[in-house]
């Protein structure tokens, strides 16, 4: 006797695919999320920074110091902006990003007050020296900090886009919007308020991006644990001995 045959299941309707994550603006333009607020951080505080660019030689001059001496505080300033740069990479790596802005909006701001109220009322060419010199590591630790937060956080097909954006805010403050913010006020309220001005820039963009970017990833240093960042830094220089060319 022949068993009944199994009645064939009906199938159901398929599956509906899951809705995709719609995308915020931000998102949408490339710049990550989780750290836009960094992007606005830098571009205030580079136009903080920038106010200086077109007139502080001048300012110098006009005050008393020197046309040479003030050509020499410039390029002291360069220097250590050059080495600030140089040592952010290496430092984000040891520390991670977040503490190196902290450590170059630390920088920034105690020395642009020591440079407001004490080496530029005295006009005095050692203390300028010191005091803006020193200032100079401010700026490259914070916005150099931040660019190795960007590549480190970002995901690689998005890695151009957010860089790119990364300049627009880097240059967009450095020299554009601060030499315009400074074209507007110094007619207003002189150079050295105008100074004054850069410095609540700077804060207000040091504490944006300081507090309000929560992204983990450079809250904690970047290199493996048996990796020593400051021993490659060294190398870099030691290697323009070992092979001049």
């Amino acid at each position: 006797m022949h068993s009944p045959a199994h009645p064939r299941p009906i199938p159901g309707p398929a599956a509906a695919p899951p809705p995709e994550r719609r995308r915020s603006p931000v998102e949408r333009l490339g710049i990550p999320p989780a750290l836009t607020w960094g992007f606005v951080g830098v571009l205030l505080f580079m136009t903080g920074d920038g106010v200086e660019t077109g007139f502080f030689s001048k300012y110098l001059a006009d005050h008393g110091l020197a046309r040479a001496d003030a050509a020499v505080v410039i390029a002291v300033y360069g220097i250590t902006v050059a080495v600030g740069a140089w040592l952010s990479g290496a430092l984000s790596d040891l520390w991670g990003p977040r503490r190196v802005m902290i450590a170059g909006f630390a920088v920034w701001l105690v020395f642009q007050v020591l440079l407001l109220t004490v080496a530029l009322p005295a006009m005095n060419y050692p203390l300028l020296l010191i005091v803006y010199g020193l200032r100079g590591f401010g700026y490259p630790l914070f916005a150099y900090g931040f660019l190795v937060w960007v590549t480190a956080a970002t995901a690689p097909q998005r890695m151009g886009t957010a860089v790119g954006w990364y300049w627009f805010a880097f240059t967009g403050g450095l020299p554009t919007l601060g030499s315009l913010l400074a074209s507007a006020t110094i007619p207003q309220v002189g150079s050295y308020r105008t100074l004054w001005c850069a410095l609540g820039l700077v804060t207000l963009g040091g504490l944006l991006a300081l507090f309000l970017v929560r992204e983990p990833t450079g809250r904690s240093r970047l290199a493996p644990p048996g990796e020593r960042p400051l021993a490659t830094l060294a190398g870099s220089v030691s290697i323009m001995r070992r092979q001049p060319r």
